[in-house]
């Protein structure tokens, strides 16, 4: 069959009908690959939620400020509200004495005007009264040593430590854009602003499929140590993945290499906004996720990115009543696994689940060491970095095989050796794409 163009949902794709036996490599860039994942991904649903729940979550709206903030002029510091003329030239040889009227505390009112010759102990917060100008610091001061009089050792502060009015935000101030992702900052900024409530998109819901005889969990361990069998990493560690890009995790398998368990298994899966299988993703006879998705009527995007590790990484949909499921088939070595969901995955997350900015920062490092990588495919390697400025120092976080999982705990990041290059002297800028959160 050849190609077509459908849309279902939050998707309009452009559907290629190939059978497992007769599919070919695609062998796309990561940024074709990447581009063709996201092409016509709309976010999901908004819904309103309770603060409390709105943490990595993104903005469905624009946040604008409804209210003054700080409301009033308010000290910077615990001292003596004063007017700065009042206290020019005080020094220690020649202190200031200043009569202290009240106290004003965070949460009480201002109280009168100031006047020439008066002060106000304040507090950290609380509302300056009317006149004054200037808080001075406890230190520059005797502390009151004699109730209702202070004396002023230093000027220093004069015209200073009074926060005004409207500081930080006034009516009508956009605070946080739509798409904004919430961070625990953002959080506080939603709370200055009184909102409860916050209208953001729904999380992704993601079914992690892993698969393989081989495969042993925690609860079967021995295996693993009798040489029986090999540790299942991958399925913690994709649904950790797809919970830090914003997702809700359905942790499936792992599955036999049987097409009957795998059929199970992925119709467990029919109410996802995606699926992620996790090995079987080439073309050895074991591999049976390709030929159990296309009985199912599988419409494959891609299969194969020009990159390592990873390189035999899919892509396409599965049909799911009148809907289209975005289905991921990622590599069974861990390391291949963890970078295609960096680089694939990640970014389809972060658009569907509304979020504006879907891309790891990058920056330049200097190698502290030589980087060797065969040319024709673009690689990641694991590295750790002595900053995370512009030119740090980097250097790898050991061996780079794509079945070695102890290094991904260690990195920093992933430094990107484009196709064109075989060889990165020491001492030479290399681009790193930082895993930061």
């Amino acid at each position: 069959m050849g190609p077509s163009s459908i849309s279902y949902g939050h998707f309009n794709v452009s559907l290629v009908t190939r059978s497992f036996e007769s599919r070919t490599a695609d062998w796309l860039s990561v940024h074709e690959a990447t581009e063709k994942i996201i092409a016509g991904v709309t976010p999901l649903r908004v819904e309103r939620v309770l603060l409390s729940d709105s943490l990595g979550r993104a903005l469905a709206e624009d946040l604008v400020a409804d209210a003054t903030l700080p409301p009033w002029n308010n000290s910077g510091m615990d001292g003596f509200a004063v007017r700065a003329k009042d206290i020019k030239g005080a020094s220690k040889e020649s202190p200031i004495r200043l009569v202290v009227t009240r106290h004003v505390r965070a949460g009480d009112a201002p109280g009168p005007e100031v006047g020439q010759g008066e002060a106000v102990r304040i507090m950290t917060g609380a509302p300056v009264p009317s006149l004054t100008d200037s808080v001075v610091r406890v230190e520059d001061t005797d502390a009151e040593s004699d109730s209702g009089v202070v004396q002023v050792f230093d000027d220093r502060d004069a015209g200073a430590n009074v926060r005004p009015a409207g500081q930080d935000m006034r009516p009508g101030e956009r605070l946080l854009g739509l798409g904004h992702t919430i961070a625990p900052g953002a959080v506080g900024v939603l709370a200055s602003a009184g909102r409860g409530r916050v209208l953001v998109h729904s999380r992704p819901q993601v079914a992690v499929l892993t698969t393989g005889n081989e495969l042993r969990g925690p609860d079967q361990f021995e295996d693993v140590r009798s040489g029986a069998g090999i540790p299942d990493s991958n399925g913690p560690m994709t649904s950790a993945l797809v919970a830090a890009a914003g997702g809700s995790v359905m942790q499936l398998g792992p599955s036999a290499d049987d097409e009957r368990d795998l059929r199970n298994w992925i119709n467990k899966a029919e109410d996802c906004d995606a699926l992620i299988t996790v090995g079987g993703a080439s073309m050895g006879d074991a591999d049976l996720v390709k030929r159990v998705l296309d009985r199912m009527g599988y419409r494959s995007g891609f299969w194969r990115v020009r990159m390592r590790p990873g390189s035999p990484v899919g892509f396409g949909w599965l049909p799911r009543g009148d809907r289209l499921q975005p289905v991921f088939s990622l590599p069974g070595n861990p390391t291949s696994a963890f970078v295609t969901f960096e680089l694939l995955v990640r970014p389809f997350l972060l658009r569907l689940g509304g979020h504006r900015d879907t891309d790891r920062r990058r920056i330049v490092c200097r190698t502290e060491e030589a980087i060797h990588s065969p040319a024709q495919l673009t690689y990641f390697l694991r590295v750790q970095l002595s900053g995370t400025s512009e030119n740090s120092g980097v250097r790898l976080t050991g061996p780079q095989g794509s079945g070695l999982v102890s290094g991904l705990g260690r990195a920093d990041g992933l430094a990107i050796i484009p196709e064109d290059v075989s060889r990165v002297q020491e001492g030479e800028g290399v681009t790193v794409m930082l895993l930061e959160g």
